[in-house]
């Protein structure tokens, strides 16, 4: 079968498409990192965040944060040292 001159088309603008999205900044690139404060030290499980940051908590998060638990998926911990 031989692909047309349209068929290359597609595929090289899906390929950019691909090659673009990988590209864009992932959502721990754009959010701030877990604090370096002695409070986050040794925080390795999000059930540690939400003692402080429910809403009932010491530091409860602002009202347009996403409600989930999986902090780690958007913060990234601060390397040791």
């Amino acid at each position: 079968m031989k692909l047309r001159r349209a068929d290359w088309v597609f595929v090289l603008v899906a390929g950019l498409v691909v090659v673009s999205v990988s590209l864009l900044p992932s959502p721990r690139d754009r959010n701030p990192p877990v604090p370096a404060t002695p409070a986050h030290r040794g925080v390795t499980a999000e059930t540690r965040c939400v003692t402080c940051h429910a809403p009932e908590g010491t530091r409860p998060l602002v009202e347009r944060h996403p409600k989930r638990k999986d902090c780690f998926r958007c913060h990234r911990l601060q390397p040791a040292g």
